[in-house]
């Protein structure tokens, strides 16, 4: 691993030849050995069996999804992930869906039931209480009588119909109606479908069997709710019988699927082998010191088997990219994956990136107090916000988090800033100082000044090195015009029109100086018109002025920390008067107890906020300098991840509330 750039992991091609026989037992070791990224070969039987597993899967986890707030941890060995046979988990999945199946119909049959009674509830509510309940539905020889409900205007009409061959008595409530039609039984069903053409609603034989029409309505209506309170206790009680005989399986069904998820990358794999009449392969990429690995694992299998390696071709081949950082700096690679991972032929920014990014945010948010909030915060909660604590990217983010903050605490340290002075401004404790930088605006905005020109330039340094390698003529002589001009241009500016001298760079000639810069701006000219031909005749005036605003926008460094700062000292300042105010309220230690009852608390509610917004702006700000100003004038981040046929060792299934 290089100190500032480094060079992904080396890989080999590798083919891996077998006997067709030996075909899912060999891909069984592959994936055992999780080294191989297997390339891509359709093959159609296998996609089917691909999906046949998928859906199994899918089962399984709409098995899962009806116990809320379900966290489940599951592991299994390659033993297990061998020895279960997909028959007997479909065999399994088909009986626990069966089982809840007719559970969920029963469930489903009674709320459709309670919902009918809660209609007719509705329907019954307008009617006078005393009325008879046989009322709403009698069917006689030659008078039938018969409840209707739904909104007022369509009521109305079906009352003119009714009205036209017996009584109607309607019975108005708000915007809907009820009606009770009193009509010879002979025209009962004509009734009966003017009330469907028109979307009024009337109850069922069935549903009434439900209810006994006995007394008078509100008899009825006390025995209505009584009886949909009843249904819907049944339908729930039914329902967490289904929530706790899914949960009483769930480790089963979690070990099922993470079997289904390894049967699937096996089936990936047995799409990407080529066959032929008597053997099959597989062709992918492999690290170079993965190679013993395999090899290792496979003569312990004693398998038939011939392995073939060879180097990656650049400009022919493509490999995947491994990343090979070490300690700390392998926490930044998420920061990296953020703009793109390095192609294989292309060096790895993240080392730079570690450095750059922990001294930003360090300098943003140089404060010993924060920090060590930060870092309890993040040590304590952070683990509880996030589904799976153990995904590799997220510990990569909370080392990149942890390794951040230490190096806020450390410069926070040294320049004596905890919560922005608090123990000095409200306790009136002193706090050594060795580093003043950041208490002095005007120098704190040089130092980011500075700052910004050195990590501008060495990005303009690693670009130079990078058209080298190329051999992009035109991009290389814009680097060195620029980087020529910058170097003794500068000095040049200062010593004519600001009667200052830079050491070493201003005891040459004020003339040389002056020729040099020159010289660097004829060489930008020059590499700007071989890129881009007439129009970097125009194009060099905005790559030069570009730099001043690229190093310009560093002094958001001084900007973000002096607000933490300033804010931080004003709360401390206004707590303080507070705490005075408070304190003359009262005589004596009366007086002072009251003070701080009240401020203590109102400190640690301000500092906590200050805490999220610091390492927030700072953590931004950061990313943003990064990503805008640095990696995007020499890093294209356009390759792909190395991810190699393995086994699914575990996972946390989590199922939201």
């Amino acid at each position: 691993m290089g100190l500032i750039l480094s060079k992904p992991s080396e890989m080999l091609r590798v083919n891996v030849v077998f006997l067709r026989e030996d075909k899912e037992r060999i891909l069984k070791i592959l994936q055992e050995a999780g080294v191989i990224e297997i390339e891509f070969v359709e093959a159609e039987k296998i996609v089917r069996e691909y999906e046949k597993l998928h859906s199994l899967a899918e089962r399984v986890n709409s098995l899962l999804q009806r116990v809320k707030g379900l966290v489940l941890d599951v592991s299994v060995t390659g033993v297990e992930v061998s020895s279960i046979d997909i028959t007997r988990i479909e065999k399994d999945v088909t009986e626990l869906e069966s089982e809840v199946s007719l559970v969920e119909e029963r469930v489903k049959g009674l709320r459709r039931l309670a919902d009918s009674l809660r209609t007719l509830l509705e329907a019954v509510n307008p009617l006078p209480g005393g009325m008879d309940a046989a009322e709403i539905y009698y069917e006689g020889k030659r008078v039938s009588s018969l409840l209707f409900h739904g909104e007022l205007e369509a009521v109305e009409k079906l009352s003119e119909e009714v009205s036209s061959l017996g009584v109607a008595q309607v019975y108005v409530s708000g915007e809907h109606a009820s009606l009770i039609a009193y009509i010879p039984s002979r025209d009962l069903n004509k009734v009966i479908s003017k009330a469907d053409s028109l979307g009024v609603w009337f109850p069922s034989k069935q549903l009434l069997e439900q209810v006994e029409l006995k007394g008078d309505v509100h008899s009825l209506r006390v025995k209505l709710s009584e009886r949909i309170k009843e249904l819907e206790m049944e339908a729930s009680s039914l329902e967490k019988k289904i929530t706790e005989t899914v949960r009483s399986r769930s480790e089963v069904l979690g070990k099922y699927l993470l079997i289904l998820e390894n049967q699937m990358q096996r089936y990936r794999a047995l799409g990407l082998t080529t066959d032929l009449r008597h053997v099959s392969a597989v062709t992918g990429w492999i690290p170079k010191d993965s190679v013993k690995l395999l090899e290792n694992l496979v003569r312990d299998y004693s398998a038939p088997v011939f392995i073939e390696y060879r180097s990656p071709v650049k400009g022919v081949d493509e490999p995947p990219t491994k990343f090979n950082n070490r300690g700390p700096v392998k926490f930044f690679q998420v920061i990296t994956r953020l703009y793109g991972v390095p192609g294989y032929w292309e060096p790895d920014p993240t080392p730079i990136i570690a450095y750059s990014f922990a001294l930003f945010f360090g300098i943003m948010n140089a404060d010993a107090g924060y920090s060590l909030a930060g870092l309890l915060a993040i040590l304590l909660f952070l683990d509880k916000l996030v589904e799976d604590p153990r995904s590799p990217i997220y510990r990569e983010f909370k080392g990149a988090l942890i390794s951040l903050n230490i190096v806020s605490f450390i410069l926070g340290f040294l320049s004596g800033s905890i919560f922005g002075g608090l123990l000095t401004d409200v306790f009136g404790v002193s706090v050594p100082s060795l580093i003043t930088v950041f208490n002095n605006p005007l120098e704190f905005i040089k130092l980011a000044l500075l700052v910004g020109f050195i990590h501008i330039n060495i990005a303009h340094a690693l670009a130079t090195a990078r058209f080298i390698r190329e051999r992009r003529i035109g991009e290389l002589l814009n680097e060195v015009g620029l980087f020529t001009t910058e170097v003794f241009g500068i000095p040049y500016i200062f010593k004519e029109f600001l009667k200052y001298d830079i050491p070493v760079l201003s005891a040459i000639p004020k003339d040389t100086l002056l020729h040099l810069t020159l010289l660097g701006l004829l060489i930008l000219v020059a590499g700007n018109y071989l890129a881009m031909k007439g129009l970097g005749f125009m194009m060099w005036v905005f790559q030069l002025t570009g730099v001043l605003g690229d190093v310009m926008s560093y002094v958001r460094l001084a900007g973000i920390g002096m607000s933490t700062f300033y804010m931080a000292f004003a709360f401390n300042i206004t707590v303080k008067m507070l705490m005075e105010g408070l304190a003359s309220m009262l005589p004596g230690m009366a007086g002072v107890i009251l003070a701080y009852a009240v401020s203590i608390p109102l400190l640690f509610i301000i500092h906590l906020f200050i805490t999220f917004l610091s390492m927030l702006g700072a953590f931004v700000h950061s990313l943003r300098l990064v990503m805008l100003e640095f990696l995007m004038k020499f890093y294209d981040g356009a390759g792909r991840e190395y991810s190699p046929l393995s086994i699914i060792a575990s996972k946390r299934i989590v199922i939201p509330g």
